[in-house]
């Protein structure tokens, strides 16, 4: 009768016992499914983060090539359709950069990445104020959008104005003419308006004044 009893008590605490293990593995389960699933969240925001990252210094990087090639020749710009649906990039690899139509596919680090750029005349108020819309046209001025993106991203945009102040807009180097041309004039030539005490033919390029 004992032998009974004490076998029923052992068979009864193996099986709390194996019930209790069963329940440790379950939890454990779940907890490694749970931390499993936060070191994926983890990595997927790392890996957006890195792009986002990424996409952004492209885009950097696209504007500030467009402001060296503007500073070179504001025609560069100034000559673009200025219109969201015209897409251009810049073939940075030849010099001086060259204008290329279109998107532009750039691969970093096994993303690929879209960029391009495009021109917007920008408006003024009476105070020289730049306007979102509207205003009076400045040429002197382009507002220069760039578009960045990647596989399942948003469309990425960074925005800045050019001006031409750093360009030169009319260099004479010649006035052997002597004056007499009464202006304005739309190009460079050898002559100018009027003249009093001064050289200006002896070195080209250069008016001296005589004392």
């Amino acid at each position: 009768m004992e032998n009974g009893v004490l076998s029923k008590e052992r068979r009864r605490r193996e099986g709390q016992s194996l019930a209790e293990v069963l329940i440790a593995v379950s939890v454990g389960a779940i907890v490694v499914a749970g931390v499993a699933a936060l070191v994926a969240a983890i990595l997927r925001a790392n890996s957006q983060a890195g792009r986002a990252q990424a996409g952004a210094a492209l885009g950097k990087e696209l504007l500030e090539n467009v402001r060296v090639w503007a500073e070179s020749d504001w025609h560069n710009v100034s000559n673009l359709a200025t219109t969201s649906a015209s897409h251009y990039y810049l073939n940075a690899s030849s010099s001086p950069f060259s204008l290329v139509g279109g998107d532009e596919s750039v691969v970093a680090s096994s993303t690929v990445y879209t960029r391009f750029f495009y021109v917007d005349d920008v408006g003024r108020d009476g105070a020289g104020k730049i306007l979102a819309s509207g205003g009076t046209n400045d040429p002197s001025t382009k507002k220069v959008t760039a578009i960045y993106r990647w596989p399942q991203s948003a469309t990425n945009t960074i925005v800045t104005h050019l001006t031409r102040s750093a360009n030169k807009i009319f260099l004479q180097t010649d006035w052997f003419g002597g004056p007499g041309l009464e202006g304005p004039v739309s190009s460079t030539v050898i002559r100018f308006s009027t003249s009093s005490n001064i050289n200006y033919s002896t070195s080209t390029g250069s008016i001296e004044i005589t004392l």
